[in-house]
């Protein structure tokens, strides 16, 4: 019996539903490179080494190529070049006239690089050549503008109307092509916080929080120049985390149940869930700097939360996940693609992703270690598999005998292959011995003996050999009589 047919479906919604093509997990797996296989992803290798210390959520590339780190903390800011690797460099150290150091915020606009700390504005002007720390030093125009709200965790950043506008608070700033700054753009109602903002065709909309206690918050549209927005659309989430961008579609990410909407230009609709299990001591988010568009796919991260409240903790794996499609013909598909190179999916938390070309970069930060990684074209992932859902659902009152279980590949290099485990009736995974067959193009495993099966689960562990992987066409289960 073909239990897969290389569809790829990405995440089910558990062990036990799903749509066909989807997996309970999938850690690492590339369905879409070419459709109807499964392969492997490239992994992520750290390329910061020692120099980045602190965990950065936003960066921004700018237009000569280059990007900007900034630390989430304690000021610093880091420059990547646009060399392949990038070489990195600590460039400058903020400290504001008041409020905390770390970085909120940032953007590239007319000119200028614009980042926000608790209650200032700084910016560095683009003209300058400040590739290297002298050039900060001399350059930096530290406190340029004073925050009236002074938000402690949140200035977001977007671009429309020709106009920089940021987050503060219950207030939309602004900083217009003359370099004049409005801390009072708009007003929204309190005492909701500005949490994300994005452009939307002719608008920009605006997440919202109110607090880890309050179920309650809007997204807001606001055409850049009435008075007052135009429309809100009320939902029953603690915040809306961040804004995804898939070409046209905007969605987000809501709460701390991994719940993910899609925008329809005027109203939120619960539309995908990161899989897991989610409570009041075990929960994260995407945090609003954390998403991207890699080779034409959303890509976003997600964090544990480090409140304290999230005692327990990793409510789902934590990484790179992807939330998109080959191309128009093909459903979106939600998976977990990237895991860090400190090689762990739980415990972390994932800050700016950015995409330069074909460069992926992730920010992250672990227990007390901070990084940012590169796509590593050189290598591929080492640990990647997936689990099936319960198989065999619909008979699960009748005792059944496993015969075999088969990968078909289309292709196999050397050093690379397939390893099978079972689990039985919900039980712990029982490792096989793999076997290769050249002719039917298969690496399967004899699994005589293997009986009083209820339901049964599948891990598929894929070998690679450096940069190469295996590239699997279909997976089979053969049980006793078929």
């Amino acid at each position: 019996m073909i239990i897969h047919d290389g569809q790829f479906a990405g995440l089910a919604n558990s062990k036990w539903s799903g749509v066909a093509g989807s997996f309970y997990k999938s850690i690492g797996i590339d369905g879409h490179s070419v459709p109807g296989t499964l392969t492997v992803h490239q992994k992520l290798t750290k390329e910061s080494s020692t120099t980045v210390t602190a965990f950065c959520r936003h960066a921004v590339t700018v237009s000569t190529g280059e990007s900007f780190w900034f630390s989430y903390t304690d000021g610093k800011i880091w420059r990547r070049s646009n060399a392949s690797p990038g070489v990195w460099l600590l460039v400058y150290t903020t400290s504001p006239a008041a409020g905390s150091a770390g970085c909120l915020g940032a953007m590239e606009y007319n000119g200028f690089l614009y980042w926000a700390t608790q209650s200032r504005l700084h910016r560095i002007s683009m003209a300058t050549a400040f590739a290297t720390a002298a050039n900060w030093t001399s350059n930096a125009v530290a406190d340029w503008a004073t925050f009236a709200v002074t938000d402690a965790d949140w200035h977001p950043m977007a671009l429309q109307d020709l106009t920089l506008f940021i987050g503060d608070g219950n207030r939309v700033v602004s900083v217009n092509s003359s370099g004049t700054f409005n801390n009072n753009a708009l007003d929204i109602k309190t005492p909701f916080r500005i949490k994300c903002i994005t452009d939307f065709e002719q608008d920009i909309l605006i997440g919202t929080f109110v607090a880890t206690t309050v179920n309650k918050t809007e997204i807001i549209r606001w055409d850049t120049v009435s008075t007052s927005w135009n429309t809100s659309d009320p939902i029953e989430e603690v915040g809306i985390n961040s804004f995804i961008r898939d070409d046209n579609y905007v969605y987000a990410q809501c709460g701390r149940a991994g719940n993910l909407y899609l925008y329809d230009g005027e109203k939120l609709h619960l539309d995908k869930k990161i899989p897991g299990t989610y409570s009041n001591v075990k929960y994260g988010e995407v945090y609003p700097g954390s998403q991207a568009n890699f080779k034409g796919i959303p890509v976003f991260g997600f964090s544990n939360s480090p409140e304290a409240g999230n005692s327990t903790g990793n409510p789902a794996e934590q990484g790179v996940y992807s939330f998109g499609s080959y191309s128009k013909d093909y459903p979106k598909v939600l998976d977990l693609s990237f895991v860090i190179s400190e090689a762990v999916v739980a415990g972390i938390e994932i800050g700016a992703i950015l995409v330069n070309d074909f460069v992926l970069l992730v920010a992250w930060k672990n227990g007390s270690t901070y990084g940012v990684d590169a796509i590593d074209y050189a290598a591929k992932y080492a640990s990647a598999y997936f689990e099936t859902m319960m198989l065999f659902q619909d008979k699960r009152d009748v005792a059944k005998t496993l015969k075999e279980i088969s990968a078909f590949y289309d292709s196999l290099p050397s050093g690379t292959g397939f390893t099978f485990s079972y689990g039985v009736n919900g039980a712990a995974y029982v490792a096989f011995t793999s076997i290769t067959d050249s002719i039917m193009n298969r690496v399967y495993a004899d699994a005589a003996g293997v009986d009083n099966i209820g339901s049964l689960q599948i891990k598929v562990e894929f070998g690679v050999s450096s940069n190469n992987a295996p590239t699997m066409e279909a997976l089979s289960v053969l049980l006793e009589g078929e």
